[in-house]
């Protein structure tokens, strides 16, 4: 039977997990490019401090002779830095996951390298800094030792004892992985304290406001050393999701409720985004068997309803005047229909509707062998809506001035009166 005809397909559990991992394998990829972006900017800017500090320790090994450990491991971390930032600039989306991935992991490596050799210095700066001071100017350290000595011999008072005791707690906390908000809440707190002027008020706000706010900033730091991959992982998805399925990209902040909100959307956009895929799929199947029988398309439409409800129509050149029409709904439902062609709204004659009940028993074969073919491609029947047989009740003639014609396709009255000529013409001759 090859009347009209309307179907449901799906795909193969081997097909879906084909897709599955394509996609996944996709989203993996431009994750390992973001993280390639953050990582390239990071050691950047940790190549800038090791520069600095070499020409500290480079300074102090010329003048003094000391230094030479610092010298030797920033030396060595510059090179290793300078090695990787060149590795990287030739890596792209092109360059593969498993690329991708080798030198964010390469890069991990030497920026924790580099960071050592940052803290090593660091520790001792204070020290190196003391040294080239001397070394330059006795008068400067002999002033900086006096006012040290001042500074022991003069005890702080106990407003000024408590600013410090603030001051180095709200330090130790900008050290922790912490949120914007919390940074801009610390500066806050550090700028409240250092207006107040009584001893009660400031013991008061260290107790009620300071103490609170690192609770509350060592929580966030467990909880994002805890759950900050998932986040990370989870952000990355909903961003590919919603790019996949054209939706604004939302920009997330840490925090256990924004994860379970997280984990809800990106369950949800998941799915969406497996049903999308599986029609797209099933449509390339189609275009590529149709191609592969020698159908090719001559036009194409995009249709919405009054009611929301969209479809996409694809004319295929079946014959001179007739055409195979593929609609393709949004619930994934696809009908095909054969029609004769015109440029206006009309039921077809008597003798078109002959012609075109032939045509549909022609093309009975031709359906079967492209179930056969899609098949191959992992799509296979869900549900058979209908399957109405080649009869002249359901000939039709299908209006292309409605669609986007690729191709110009003679009207199916022209090429009826084009073969009675040319029948004419034949008897002539005999």
């Amino acid at each position: 039977m090859s009347g009209p005809k309307s179907t449901r397909y799906t795909l193969t559990p081997e097909q879906r997990k084909i897709l599955a991992e394509a996609r996944e394998r996709e989203r993996k990829t431009r994750r390992e490019m973001d993280k390639l972006q953050q990582n390239k900017n990071e050691i950047a800017t940790l190549k800038s401090n090791l520069e600095t500090a070499k020409k500290n320790v480079d300074m102090l090994v010329e003048r003094l002779g000391t230094g030479k450990e610092e010298q030797t491991n920033i030396r060595t971390s510059l090179a290793e830095i300078q090695e990787v930032i060149q590795e990287a600039g030739i890596i792209n989306e092109q360059s593969g996951l498993e690329k991708l991935q080798s030198i964010n992991a390469k890069i991990q490596t030497t920026m924790k390298s580099a960071k050592k050799a940052k803290a090593l210095y660091e520790g001792k700066s204070k020290e190196i800094a003391d040294k080239l001071s001397t070394d330059i100017d006795d008068s400067i350290s002999t002033g900086m030792m006096i006012r040290v000595e001042e500074a022991i011999v003069k005890p702080l008072s106990h407003l000024e004892a408590q600013h410090k005791k603030i001051d180095e707690v709200l330090n130790s906390v900008q050290a922790l992985s912490i949120s914007r908000e919390l940074q801009e809440e610390c500066v806050e707190i550090r700028r409240k304290a250092h207006e107040i002027s009584n001893d009660g008020f400031i013991d008061n706000y260290y107790a009620m406001t300071v103490l609170p706010f690192v609770k509350k900033c060592k929580a966030y730091d467990e909880q994002l050393a805890e759950y900050g991959e998932e986040f990370e992982e989870l952000i990355s998805k909903h961003r590919y999701y919603s790019e996949y399925l054209e939706l604004p990209i939302v920009q997330f902040v840490f925090s256990m409720d924004k994860l379970e909100t997280l984990r809800l959307e990106v369950e949800n956009l998941e799915k969406q985004c497996e049903q999308l895929e599986e029609q797209r799929h099933i449509s390339e199947s189609l275009d590529e068997v149709m191609r592969e029988m020698g159908y090719h398309v001559v036009g194409s439409r995009e249709v919405v309803k009054k009611s929301g409800r969209k479809f996409r129509n694809e004319l295929y050149h079946f014959s001179e005047g007739a055409v195979v029409n593929i609609t393709y709904a949004a619930n994934g439902q696809i009908s095909m229909e054969l029609g004769g062609v015109d440029t206006c709204d009309r039921e077809p004659s008597e003798t078109e509707c002959v012609a075109l009940c032939n045509e549909m028993t022609e093309f009975c074969g031709d359906f079967q062998e492209i179930e056969k073919r899609l098949k191959e491609k992992g799509v296979v029947l869900a549900n058979r809506i209908s399957m109405l047989p080649p009869v002249e009740d359901y000939a039709q003639i299908i209006n292309i001035s409605e669609y986007e014609m690729t191709e110009e396709v003679d009207a199916l009255e022209v090429v009826s009166k084009k073969q009675g000529e040319n029948r004419k013409q034949a008897l002539r001759r005999e």
